[in-house]
């Protein structure tokens, strides 16, 4: 659409763009300014899709359409805000929508986030893992205590992977306490507490975590570890019996545990505490000849004798790599890639996009 801004009709444009991308799986809409139109794209199975232009009067009339119905400062231009609103949307009835606004040098930036559960149900088995991880995350949920670390980057499905096992625990084992802290709060998971933090406001993932142990929980999910005093918290609950599910922005498992270590926290304890750790990416699926969807390729590494040894000997990520290298049925990220193209669940181009090698020669 490139017509004039008088001859849109922007509630209208605003609904059925979001209804578009209800029906088109998306996980977020982006409205983008540019020094002559506001450019809409969706991200669908983890890649930004140019969908519509809009001139300078419509895409600013929308932005401020979608400021509106979430009740925010129409007349602020300078500072960054975010909020919610409703909106009913054929074949999904009404959805909760979350935005945020971000001034740039060509005015006001919108990005909506869709709920997660639009997406499809979610289980263990949807999340396409490798067996060993799949077993892996079975074992833990049906555990009494420990630590579980998810890493990868952003948009890697960390967040998705641990609702599933969340949700696992809570159908598998009815009457367990499980309370996750989450910043946002991404998904409904029936059956867990969810709270809200605020990094930067009164209840950040501290202070939610030194309260929530005093409330009698038996299953623990933290958002994310940010800082060794988190870092300290977490192990601490993890040692005095609680089952303890975070993630960290670490790209392998060992390099997770050198990010522990670098935050404080002692290598005796670390073996002590930590049962396993998943590092994950995220591979568009064929289907058909076109991508539809996505499937999860991972690095399950469990706590073994081999990796404590080396964990205590202060060894680097290519120390404690090369100790769990050893593991029986341990898949690199790349190994785990090349049995996806085997199966012909992906591609060569989407491994090389994803991890950046080409396996051609590997599978």
């Amino acid at each position: 659409m490139n017509g004039a801004g008088h001859d849109v009709d922007v509630p209208q444009t605003v609904t059925r763009v979001l209804t578009a991308a209800v029906a088109n799986g998306a996980s977020d809409v982006h409205f983008d300014p540019t020094a002559d139109a506001v450019l809409i794209r969706m991200r669908v199975d983890g890649l930004l899709q140019d969908v519509e232009r809009l001139d300078l009067v419509a895409g600013r009339g929308a932005i401020t359409r979608l400021m509106v119905l979430s009740r925010l400062l129409t007349y602020r231009l300078d500072v960054p805000q975010e909020g919610k609103f409703a909106l009913a949307v054929d074949g999904a009835g009404l959805i909760d929508l979350r935005l945020s606004i971000m001034p740039t040098t060509h005015g006001l930036r919108a990005v909506i986030r869709l709920p997660a559960e639009l997406r499809g149900k979610l289980s263990l088995d949807s999340l396409g893992l490798p067996a060993r991880a799949l077993a892996g995350l079975q074992q833990f949920a049906a555990s009494d205590s420990g630590m579980l670390i998810v890493t990868g980057p952003a948009g890697a499905g960390k967040t998705t992977s641990i609702h599933a096992l969340l949700l696992h625990i809570v159908q598998t084992w009815p009457g367990i306490s499980v309370v996750a802290l989450e910043d946002p709060v991404e998904r409904d998971l029936p059956g867990v507490t969810q709270i809200e933090v605020s990094p930067f406001g009164q209840l950040t993932y501290e202070r939610a975590l030194r309260s929530i142990l005093r409330q009698d929980p038996q299953v623990l999910m933290l958002g994310e570890i940010r800082d060794a005093a988190t870092a300290s918290l977490a192990v601490q609950a993890a040692l005095s019996g609680h089952r303890l599910i975070t993630t960290l922005h670490a790209a392998t498992a060992a390099s997770a545990i050198t990010r522990l270590i670098e935050m404080g926290i002692e290598p005796y304890q670390i073996t002590s505490a930590l049962m396993a750790a998943m590092s994950q990416r995220l591979l568009r699926r064929l289907h058909a000849g076109t991508y539809q969807g996505r499937v999860a390729v991972a690095e399950w590494v469990e706590m073994d004798a081999a990796l404590r040894k080396a964990v205590l000997a202060n060894a680097d990520a290519d120390g404690l790599a090369k100790a769990y290298a050893g593991q029986v049925g341990y898949q690199t990220l790349r190994q785990s890639a090349g049995e996806m193209l085997r199966q012909g669940i992906t591609d060569q181009t989407e491994v090389a996009r994803v991890l950046g090698v080409d396996l051609k020669f590997a599978i």
